[in-house]
């Protein structure tokens, strides 16, 4: 099968043939029929982060089942599904507190075994759902960063009477826009920087209630100015870049929450001494439950989160380059590959 492989340390990826993946007793062989290039691949792709050598990433995708373990007896060759990328143990202490993503044993599709870059990929069953009849294999592939940006939606308790500002109008940040409008949020401001007009824009349709430019203005009084002279009650970073982290703090009401989704690849000062002053409660989020998972899909099974205005771009698999190229060049919001 044709595969895109990391095969050494530092930048590149090469498009080969590979064999088909032999699955266990407890796996599913998945024919992929879209995958997405997640923001968490480029980092492996450039050779910022390490994976196991060689191995195939891609972790956004959906696909017919082609093939049972002797164990899986809930699905069917055939059977249209999605699965999520978290590979718990079940045993360790987090995973039976139902906290998955913390799981102590914790393997991830595309990340710590080979992912969906390919023709075919193996995942275990206890990851796969099925699809809606009425959901495309697009939509699908983009269940991943929606739950990516749900859970920490949830973990936020987002009230009718709050208002949420979101830093950076990528993938997941504007899904976090789309989800914090699912929760009932009362206004929901987003924030991003020159080069991101197009993307705002974007956000503004699909739920933002306003969208600055904090290269362009004052971003404390922007955000006052359409919040009756008041700063947020939820703040969520989801860009991942350094000089957002004070920012979040900057723009926060005393007693407010800010939750970080956003992977932060290098050390930032934090100024601890105003999370206390304020009692402003700081949490992290990664990833999510099969719940979560499961719960997404039903969101953009019911039509409360679009996917189709979010991808941008479509290539064939073997054209991978090409989507990495518009992704850095910040052209794309989200890019699907078709093996």
């Amino acid at each position: 099968m044709l595969a895109v492989v990391k095969e050494h340390k530092g930048e590149g990826f090469t498009v080969m043939d590979v064999p088909v993946p032999k699955i266990g007793p407890d796996d599913v062989l998945i024919k992929v029929k879209a995958v997405g290039i997640c923001g968490s691949d480029m980092p492996i792709f450039s050779g910022v982060r390490e994976v196991p050598f060689p191995m195939i990433p891609g972790h956004e995708f959906s696909g017919t089942i082609e093939e049972t373990g002797s164990n899986v007896k809930k699905f069917k060759i055939g059977d249209r599904v999605t699965p999520g990328l978290v590979i718990n143990c079940g045993e360790c202490i987090y995973c039976r507190q139902g906290y998955e993503s913390l799981c102590e044993n914790i393997l991830e599709t595309g990340i710590h075994v080979d992912g969906a870059f390919a023709e075919y990929v193996k995942v275990p069953a206890k990851t796969v759902h099925v699809l809606p009849d009425t959901m495309t294999y697009e939509q699908a592939a983009s269940i991943d960063p929606i739950a990516s940006a749900y859970r920490p939606v949830k973990k936020a308790n987002i009230g009718s009477e709050d208002t949420v500002l979101v830093f950076g109008p990528g993938p997941i940040g504007i899904y976090t826009v789309q989800c914090a409008k699912a929760e009932g949020a009362k206004k929901i401001i987003i924030a991003g920087v020159n080069g991101d007009e197009e993307r705002l824009e974007l956000a503004k349709k699909l739920g933002a209630d306003y969208a600055i430019n904090i290269s362009e203005v004052d971003m404390i009084q922007a955000v006052k100015d359409v919040n009756d002279g008041l700063l947020p009650d939820i703040v969520f970073e989801a860009s991942g870049h350094p000089s957002s982290v004070q920012m979040c703090l900057d723009s926060i009401k005393a007693n407010g929450k800010i939750v970080f989704i956003g992977i932060q690849h290098q050390s930032v000062d934090l100024e601890l001494a105003k999370i206390v002053r304020q009692e402003i409660k700081v949490e992290g989020s990664i990833c999510y439950t099969w719940k979560d998972y499961k719960e997404c899909i039903d969101l953009v099974s019911f039509g409360r989160v679009d996917t189709d205005n979010m991808v941008t771009h479509k290539f064939a698999l073997k054209d991978i380059g090409k989507g990495i190229e518009v992704m850095k060049n910040r052209e794309a919001v989200k890019v699907i590959l078709y093996p």
